[in-house]
C-alpha cells in the first residue's frame, strides 16, 4: 500500500509541475488583409490640388490580438513588380493605437507611371513599436483590384 501511494505522489507532483497546454499555446498577435482591394478612384497627390489625378485604390486589414501601445504600419503595394506610393497626405498616417483587442488597418496607394490597374496586386503590413521599431507582426498576400 505504501509503494502505491508514494507512486501516486510522485506522478501527481509530475503533472502539477507542468503548465498546462493553454498557456503554452497563447494566440500571437495577427495581421488579416482582405482579399479584394477598393474600386480604382481618382488621386491628386499634389498639395495645392492642381495636378492630374491618378488611378488609387484602398487595402483594409484586421489587426487581432494587439497589445495595448502605438505601433507604425508599413504597408506596401506592389503590381507587376513595380511599387507603389501611400495615397495620403493626412499626418499620422500609419499609426495605430492597441487597447488589447482587435483594431483595423487600411492604407491607400496610388502609382504615376505606369498607373495602377485592375488585376492582381501584392499587399505587405507590418506593425512595429512606435518607440522601439521592433516588428510586432507581418502579412504579405496577393489582392485583387476590381474593375
Amino acid at each position: 500500500m505504501r509503494r502505491i501511494s508514494l507512486a501516486m505522489l510522485t506522478i501527481a507532483a509530475i503533472v502539477l509541475s507542468v503548465a498546462p497546454p493553454a498557456a503554452a499555446a497563447t494566440p500571437s498577435t495577427r495581421i488579416t488583409i482582405e482579399h479584394r482591394a477598393s474600386e480604382l478612384y481618382p488621386y491628386d497627390p499634389t498639395y495645392e490640388q492642381e495636378g492630374p489625378d491618378y488611378p488609387a485604390t484602398r487595402v483594409w486589414g484586421e489587426l487581432r490580438r494587439c497589445p495595448a501601445g502605438v505601433y507604425n504600419l508599413s504597408a506596401s503595394l506592389h503590381q507587376d513588380g513595380l511599387p507603389t506610393v501611400w495615397a495620403t497626405s493626412g499626418r499620422g498616417a500609419g499609426e495605430i493605437t492597441c487597447d488589447g483587442g482587435t483594431e483595423s488597418l487600411s492604407m491607400s496607394f496610388y502609382r504615376t507611371d505606369p498607373v495602377l490597374h485592375s488585376g492582381r496586386a501584392t499587399v505587405r503590413f507590418e506593425l512595429h513599436d512606435a518607440y522601439v521599431g521592433t516588428t510586432l507582426t507581418e502579412t504579405t498576400r496577393t489582392v485583387r483590384i476590381p474593375r
